[in-house]
C-alpha cells in the first residue's frame, strides 16, 4: 500500500496511570513512539489509528476524540484518545514483527505517565503535555517542526 506523509496514532492509558508506547531500537538509537503509522491512500486517519493499534499492540480500540494534532512533515498528524475494547496487549502481528523485518526492534510496553519527560518519546511535545496534565485534553495543536 502507498502511504501519504500523514500519520495518525493513539493514546491509550490504563488504570495504573500508564501509557502504551512502542519501544524502538533502530540503528543504535533508542526511542519510544505512540502506536500509529502512515495513512494509506483511500483510508481515514481514524481507520489508520484503529488498524495500527491492532497491528502494533494486538488490541481493538474505540477512538474517543482527538487529543492533539502534531505538526510534522508539513502535516497535522492526529493523536486520538483510545479505549481498549478487546484483544490482548502485546500480541501485535503487523509487518514490524515479521522475521524478515530488519529495521530494528519494536516492543509494546506500558510506561508510567510521570516517566514520559525523562524518556526519548516522540513526539516530545505530546509526551510533555501528557505528563503535565491530569485531565484529558482535546484538539490541541503541537509542533515538532
Amino acid at each position: 500500500m502507498v502511504r501519504t506523509k500523514l500519520r495518525s496514532a493513539i493514546i491509550l492509558m490504563n488504570d495504573q496511570d500508564e501509557v502504551a508506547l512502542i519501544r524502538r531500537e533502530k540503528e543504535n538509537v533508542l526511542y519510544y513512539v505512540f502506536p500509529g503509522g502512515g495513512v494509506e491512500y483511500g483510508h481515514t486517519t481514524e481507520e489508520t489509528a484503529v488498524r495500527e493499534a491492532f497491528e502494533e499492540l494486538g488490541i481493538h480500540v474505540e477512538l474517543e476524540g482527538v487529543a492533539a494534532y502534531v505538526a510534522f512533515n508539513n502535516e497535522l498528524n492526529p493523536y486520538y484518545w483510545a479505549k481498549m475494547t478487546g484483544g490482548e496487549f502485546g500480541t501485535g502481528t503487523g509487518e514490524e514483527f515479521q522475521e524478515e523485518q530488519t529495521n530494528g526492534s519494536y516492543t509494546p510496553m506500558w510506561i508510567k505517565r510521570s516517566a514520559l519527560p525523562h524518556l526519548p518519546v516522540r513526539p516530545p511535545s505530546l509526551a510533555e503535555k501528557l505528563a503535565s496534565h491530569e485531565e484529558r485534553f482535546y484538539d490541541l495543536t503541537l509542533s515538532e517542526e
